[in-house]
């Protein structure tokens, strides 16, 4: 519609009437038939902001309209008035704007749209030295294909940028952005709360807002079914607070990569939906204070790679999924979290996570909690944690008055690794359950912690896992075992990899040895090859603790279990089980005592029965009697290195009248094969081999040179 300076109409001169008044120009009174709204020409407008006719007085608050249609294109492009505070004040209010605003480059006092409905509001460069309100604007168009776009790049806006309750909604498919706010500074809050709506992205990159930025109930929504599409983007923002939680909802990626938050970033009670994709993206984002997502429910993945959180990091109650196929059967990595680093707590408690945590490398200055969660990723990591360090404990147990949304357990299914992680607390568990099948395939349950070093207790208590779980604490140690060794570590036929494990002490106030056997008797190593290090370590535990009997009796399971399984052969098996039979493996002198108390006995009854046959003769050939005692002869021939004086005066041979087999001819020889005297022979000399080598075993034993040492 042209603009004619000199004709203004009815409705017109009254906008001029009533701002000159310093009023606002109601016309929701007139409106006419339908609602139809008065018409006001936006050549009007542009003139009297400008203040072109010095006979329209303009007074604070400046130029106020309401229930208005604006008929044309209001362009203020370039224009900042005449005085050095810019354009006066605009207020738009619950007016019809169908043709662009533009205010780029302008300045104005302060600016407001609320409750209009409109198409496009272009703002880039504009300078407005109060608020901007935008709050409950809506799209204006035909039906179904209403569109309300708001470009804003680069604009400042020195009090709040309030969009409470608008609705915006980009033009077409192929242009994106809903919100272009890229670079722009609010020195205020900038809300986007109530019943925001935005269909197409916000794009919020490089934005400086100094209070906050506040979506409680607000909605983004540019998902694509890729999910490649995001619905707000502020990477390298830089913002006071992030509020989006109370019922927030985004479908699309909600990205702040490299952000400075300085307080709080909340998602609390959200909804994060980017299916196949990134749902929240805070890569290399710094946190001053808490990132809060408990109870949010995304489904997406949460990227967390290089985040710095300054307090806690509080996932409590969140329900993250994050499938990589529309039949929802294999998940990815819900959470990448690798060399975050956290202030304070990371807190997982009664979190339902579908998909891989993985905390590699992560910093946790406080303590780490996943108790009363529900970690799922069959056949994958379910939670994966290498080099990972604690500044406090790291817990899968709940605590008394817990949040247990899942139940009082918790649930880990597919591989939890710990391998290198640097505790400095204590590493605990309770009421939890394993579940396979593990990464490599097996259907077993697979919890490693192998190489970590825990400056506090391990607290085992009440594991559940499969029959063929694996629990592999290679090379791990820490100041203490706080266990219940019957319950503490799953299944009782549960694989241990116990080589290079190493504790300080057992503080079980229950501590058995023979359930300490069981456990130690558990533990493998790769190919099945057998470790004496998990026993040999534990009865120097005992033995540290004033327990030496349990010591030994450790040990001498440990000899046992080598001689069944590290044998290298039939010959050393039976040097072996001889040792351990006899003397205990040298750890048993009561055993080495009733070994030689009944390998004289036997020479005792040996020496007897050769003399009944007349066996037993002098060197004259007479049946020896009472030539020799029975007992210091059979100790005679069994102490080589001490003589009694006993077998220089009978030896085996055979009398005149002695009662022993000939045996049986060998061809035209003269000997004779299984003869009476010749298997006494052999009997004297076999008892005098055994009884050096029973000699040698009691100096070993008596010597207690392998007794268990304290240090």
């Amino acid at each position: 519609m042209a603009f004619d300076a000199n004709d203004l109409s009815p409705h017109e001169q009254f906008v001029v009437d009533r701002t000159s008044a310093g009023e606002i120009a109601d016309f929701t009174p007139m409106a006419g038939p339908g609602g139809a709204k008065p018409a006001i020409r936006a050549g009007f407008l542009r003139k009297l902001m400008l203040a072109i006719d010095p006979s329209w007085t303009i007074r604070t608050p400046g130029v106020r309209l309401k229930g208005a249609r604006i008929e044309g294109m209001l362009d203020l492009t370039d224009c900042s008035g005449s005085g050095a505070a810019g354009l006066p004040a605009l207020a738009l209010v619950e007016c019809e704007i169908p043709e662009p605003i533009d205010l780029s480059h302008a300045r104005l006092a302060r600016f407001s749209l609320q409750g209009s409905r409109l198409t496009r509001l272009v703002a880039v460069e504009t300078q407005i030295d109060g608020e901007l309100d935008l709050c409950g604007v809506a799209p204006l168009g035909a039906p179904g294909q209403e569109t309300l776009t708001v470009k804003l790049r680069g604009a400042r806006v020195d009090g709040d940028l309030a969009a409470r309750d608008a609705k915006f909604a980009r033009a077409t498919e192929g242009v994106e952005d809903a919100l272009m706010l890229q670079g722009i500074e609010v020195a205020g809050t900038v809300f986007f709360d109530g019943g925001f709506e935005a269909f197409g992205r916000v794009w919020m990159q490089q934005a400086r807002i100094g209070g906050g930025l506040s979506c409680e109930g607000g909605q983004m929504l540019n998902r694509s079914e890729a999910g490649d599409a995001a619905a707000f983007t502020a990477d390298g923002a830089e913002i006071g607070v992030v509020l989006m939680r109370n019922g927030f909802k985004a479908e699309g990626e909600v990205r702040f990569v490299g952000a400075r938050v300085t307080q709080v970033f909340e998602f609390t009670d959200a909804s994060l939906r980017n299916e196949f994709g990134v749902a929240l993206n805070l890569a290399s984002a710094i946190a001053g204070g808490e990132l809060a997502l408990n109870t949010a429910k995304v489904s997406g993945q949460v990227l967390l790679t290089n985040t710095q959180i300054g307090r806690n990091f509080d996932v409590r109650g969140a329900e993250i999924t994050h499938r990589t196929t529309p039949r929802g059967d294999t998940y990815g990595r819900a959470i990448d979290a690798a060399s975050m680093s956290v202030g304070g707590a990371a807190l997982l408690q009664g979190a339902n996570i579908k998909g891989e945590v993985f905390l590699a490398d992560a910093r946790i200055e406080g303590y780490l909690a996943f108790g009363g969660g529900r970690f799922i990723n069959p056949g994958n990591w379910a939670i994966r944690a290498p080099n990972v360090r604690v500044g406090g404990n790291l817990t899968l147990k709940i605590e008394e008055g817990g949040f247990t949304p899942h139940g009082a357990k918790t649930v880990i299914e597919g591989g939890f690794k710990l391998d290198r992680a640097r505790i400095e607390g204590a590493l605990a568990w309770s009421n939890l359950e394993l579940r396979g099948p593990d990464p490599s395939g097996a259907k077993r349950a697979f919890f490693s912690f192998a190489d970590a070093r825990i400056t506090g207790p391990i607290q085992a208590g009440g594991l559940i896992t499969q029959q063929d779980a694996l629990i592999d604490t290679t090379g791990a140690s820490c100041s203490a075992l706080d266990d219940d060794v019957k319950s503490g570590w799953g299944a009782e036929a549960a694989a241990l990899a116990l080589d290079g494990f190493s504790y300080q002490r057992i503080d079980s106030p229950k501590e058995n040895w023979r359930a300490r056997l069981a456990w130690l008797r558990r533990s493998k190593r790769d190919g099945d090859r057998f470790s004496p290090q998990p026993f040999t370590h534990a009865a120097q535990i005992y033995a540290r603790a004033g327990r030496r009997d349990d010591a030994r009796r450790i040990l001498l399971a440990q000899h046992d279990q080598r001689t069944l399984q590290a044998s290298a052969g039939p010959f050393t098996w039976a040097l072996s089980s001889l040792f351990g039979v006899s003397a205990g493996y040298g750890l048993a002198p009561i055993r080495i005592i009733r070994a030689l108390a009944l390998f004289l006995a036997l020479g005792v009854a040996g020496v007897l029965t050769m003399n009944a046959q007349g066996a037993l003769v002098t060197p004259q050939g007479r049946a020896c009697n009472g030539a020799v005692e029975p007992a210091l002869y059979a100790i005679d021939v069994a102490l080589p290195v001490i003589d009694l004086g006993q077998e220089s005066r009978c030896g085996p041979g055979r009398t005149a009248r002695a009662e022993l087999p000939q045996g049986m001819a060998l061809g035209e020889s003269d000997w004779r094969l299984f003869e009476g005297v010749a298997l006494w022979r052999w009997a004297h000399a076999l008892y005098a081999m055994l009884g050096a080598i029973l000699t040698a075993l009691a100096v070993v034993t008596f010597s207690g040179i392998m007794k268990p040492k304290d240090e």
